[in-house]
This record gives structure tokens, C-alpha cells and sequence, in this order.
């Protein structure tokens, strides 16, 4: 895909990645960044995985209950990211959770909009609940040009937490929300079940 040329950039845009486990404020900073970027006039376009709706118009609400403006994108069609990008003066790409795109195709994806001028943010898990590597976030922080690694405070303990615990909901690394219970932890008190319980 080619961008319009009166499009084209001279400055190759940066890549930030924000990392953590769930409850760590990841959305909430990314709705901090877009609050900012859009007071300073800047043309922004947001982005999150949804395998059901692909290129539809709505909202990802933070666990504080901030809403984020998202156009969604099937997990396995990244691309198509590019094809709106293409369409618009976009000076900003915002992704949520980035865990949930496949990490070859994504971070192609990205050094494409990098390529074109672009600045794009991304946040996600870095690791699933049993700490195994999570889709897109820990390969592209290994070319972003700022790392923000965010922590949650542990639900047993109270320490600073860096693991997501799933307490209920199945045992598959990817379930519907609506399924799933999950709690931050620490490395001390993390747990693994071999079986979790249905809410």
C-alpha cells in the first residue's frame, strides 16, 4: 500500500509502547495522550482489536470508565490500519491493546506507519496470565523508541503488582471478557490454576 503523496512525511514518526498487567492504568494513559495530542491540533486515529467488528466506529472504556473513540480491527487483519491511515492526514496512530494482534503482522504494520511520518503509541499485556509472552507488546518494544512499563498494586498483598491473575473463566490465553475474571498480583503471591472456575 502507498500513501497519497501530499501525504508524505520528511521526519520518520517514533514508536512509544506502554506495558503492564491488567489494572495498571495502560488505557488510561493512552486516553491522557490522546486528550493532549487533539488540544494541540493533532489529527489522531485509534485503533483496537475486535474479532467481530472489522472497521467499525466506537469506544474502549478504561477501568476507570474513560472512554477512548476506537475504530476496530479484526485481530488477524492488522492491515487494515493502514488502509484508513492512507485515506486521511493522520499525524498519530493510538492502538489499544496490541497484545491481541499477531506480532509478525503487526509490527510490520507499524514500521510502515513509522515509514510514512507517523507516530504511533501502543499498549498491552506483555504476558498472559500463566507470564507466557502475549501477541504484539514485548517484539515491539524492542524497537519502540520509548518503553513505559506500567505496574498494578497486587489484590492479595497490596505490593507493586506486575502479573495478571485470571481467577475465573477457563484456561484458553485468549476468552471473552464476559467469561473471564481476572486480579493483579505479584511475582510472590501469582498464581496459575490448572483449572479455572466459570463466573
Amino acid at each position: 500500500m502507498v500513501r497519497k503523496k501530499s501525504f508524505k512525511k520528511t521526519r520518520r514518526g517514533k514508536l512509544t509502547v506502554i506495558g503492564g498487567p491488567m489494572f495498571s492504568g495502560k488505557t488510561t494513559k493512552l486516553l491522557t495522550i490522546y486528550n493532549i495530542l487533539k488540544k494541540l491540533g493533532k489529527v489522531v486515529l485509534c485503533f483496537k482489536a475486535d474479532p467481530d467488528i472489522n472497521g467499525g466506529i466506537g469506544h474502549t472504556d478504561s477501568h476507570d470508565k474513560r472512554s477512548l473513540p476506537v475504530i476496530f480491527i479484526s485481530p488477524n487483519q492488522p492491515e487494515s490500519i493502514l488502509r484508513f491511515v492512507s485515506k486521511k492526514d493522520v499525524q498519530v496512530v493510538i492502538i489499544d491493546e496490541v497484545n491481541f494482534f499477531p506480532k509478525a503482522k503487526m509490527k510490520k504494520v507499524i514500521k510502515k506507519l513509522l515509514s510514512w511520518g507517523i507516530s504511533v503509541y501502543a499498549n498491552g499485556l506483555i504476558r498472559d496470565y500463566r507470564k507466557k509472552e502475549f501477541g504484539a507488546t514485548q517484539e515491539l518494544m524492542k524497537i519502540a523508541n520509548e518503553k513505559i512499563k506500567l505496574f498494578a498494586v497486587c489484590d492479595k498483598c497490596g505490593d507493586r503488582a506486575a502479573h495478571t491473575e485470571r481467577v475465573g473463566g477457563g484456561t484458553a490465553q485468549i476468552i471473552s471478557d464476559r467469561n473471564a475474571k481476572y486480579i493483579a498480583s505479584c511475582t510472590r503471591c501469582h498464581l496459575v490454576y490448572k483449572k479455572t472456575k466459570k463466573k
